[in-house]
């Protein structure tokens, strides 16, 4: 129900995301230079997909702008921009992603937060005030609504990543409180996207969507254009319509907004495998009994994996046809993870898919999932299990709570590097290469956002 007595979540939100200082802890300001650098190295190797050279030729006469569009010369507005750039960021689904919101975060935040940046001439300081600003949001948001709101269907970088990012964008703008609920309400209309595209190039373009919708709305607010205060929590409004069958609310939400940051508290987990996040603790779990055990492809019988039920309904094709619907194919993914100790880009192209030998491993991997009330409540992070029964008849276990890069299994930076390595090799030349990590490593001191998004601007046919 609609509170006309009280102060909105809103407005509580808005209160604290425009006048919350911006003296971050270190761990904060790092994570978040990390991601920057992640998901830029997303868009560059992103770009060459033909999710975002599609939205390219459309946004081709929308017209010219100051902000730096990956894969093409010349720049465009502001949202369209990162309309673009936001798709090739969650093109090749190697972006990061976190824990409550259930978000691509970073997909939707960079993309929009340096779109904004180029066009008003923000600092490297500035983009990451604003990216903890708006990741806040985004888990703060997720933690009223997830598991229900994922489950009930909604692609949630597309809908808690927009509304999140819309309150980032108003930070960058320097909007007041006022303006900054208005972003946020104005968002909150803009949000959507059903999981039911996963497998198509619609699911990287809900990314490019999101980042645009928050920067629209973000302007918009800026100019002018108001909305309802209690559209998060009225009838026929976000919880009523999207909050799925058991959202946990916003009391206890509200009660964790900024202390302590989710960005400190959680963190960021940067992808390892360029594939679907539901596969990734299984597949991790696989690795670390190839680790343990030294087993090949051709010693085992079987593999079984229990997931949540969520990530069994993401997981649509047992028998991928192309590299897009590979991407959400566990039988696939474990595949691989039976061949190579570390799933690369090039592992998700046709030619790949197509491979005899993977093909052959496809019958042996099967896959059940948990009930749907296991994924009830606050904060769930499910235990995945996998179970590979060996030809001379032993029985393998492990699990996995954590895929590898959350904040209880960390990247290193050698993975952080092999990882940059593997999105820009073939795009940038070892020089560049050097550069531009070494630029990225000091974003949040950075001048001038050109010293980065030149590096985009390098076109792709």
């Amino acid at each position: 129900m609609a509170r006309s007595n009280e102060t909105s979540v809103l407005e509580i939100l808005a209160d604290w995301a425009a006048g919350t200082g911006d003296d971050w802890p270190d761990l904060a300001t790092r994570r978040a230079v990390h991601a920057v650098e992640d998901t830029v190295a997303c868009m560059i190797a992103g770009a060459g997909d033909e999710s975002p050279a599609a939205v390219r030729r459309a946004i081709v006469g929308w017209g010219e702008g100051p902000a730096s569009v990956a894969g093409r010369a010349t720049g465009a507005p502001a949202p369209w921009a990162a309309l673009a750039n936001g798709t090739a960021a969650h093109a090749l689904d190697y972006d990061d992603n976190v824990q409550l919101a259930l978000t691509h975060a970073s997909a939707v935040l960079v993309p929009a937060l340096m779109a904004l940046g180029e066009t008003v001439g923000a600092d490297g300081g500035q983009v990451i005030d604003a990216f903890i600003v708006g990741l806040e949001l985004q888990e703060t948001i997720g933690h009223a609504v997830n598991w229900s709101h994922y489950n009930a269907g909604w692609h949630a970088t597309s809908t808690i990543g927009a509304i999140g990012t819309a309150g980032g964008c108003a930070r960058l703008l320097g909007l007041d409180e006022t303006g900054m609920a208005q972003a946020l309400s104005l968002a909150v209309s803009m949000a959507g996207g059903p999981k039911g595209q996963f497998g198509s190039m619609a699911k990287p373009f809900h990314a490019g969507l999101a980042a645009q919708h928050a920067v629209t709305a973000a302007q918009l607010a800026a100019g002018g254009v108001e909305g309802r205060m209690e559209v998060l929590e009225a009838d026929m409004g976000f919880l009523d319509l999207c909050g799925g069958d058991f959202p946990p609310g916003w009391t206890a939400a509200l009660a964790h907004l900024g202390d302590p940051l989710a960005i400190v508290e959680r963190g960021l987990v940067p992808k390892r495998h360029p594939c679907c996040a539901s596969t990734h603790k299984a597949l991790d779990a696989l690795l670390d009994l190839r680790r343990s055990h030294g087993f090949a492809a051709e010693d085992v019988e079987s593999i079984h994996t229990l997931v949540g039920s969520s990530n069994k309904r993401n997981l649509a094709y047992d028998r991928p046809q192309n590299e897009r619907e590979a991407k959400f194919s566990m039988q696939y993914c474990l595949a691989l993870g039976l061949t190579r100790d570390h799933l690369r880009i090039a592992d998700f192209t046709e030619a790949a898919v197509a491979q005899p030998e993977i093909r052959a491993l496809l019958p042996r991997i099967t896959m059940t999932a948990m009930p749907p009330e296991a994924e009830h409540g606050e904060n769930v992070e499910l235990v995945h299990e996998i179970t590979v029964r060996m030809k001379d008849g032993r029985c393998l276990e492990a699990t996995r709570q954590y895929p590898r890069g959350t904040a209880r299994d960390p990247f290193s930076d050698a993975d952080r590097k092999a990882k940059f390595e593997d999105c820009v090799a073939g795009r940038l030349d070892f020089a560049a290469q050097a550069s531009l990590r070494e630029t990225l490593a000091g974003f949040a001191h950075l001048g001038e956002l050109d010293q980065i998004t030149r590096y985009l601007r390098s076109p792709v046919s």
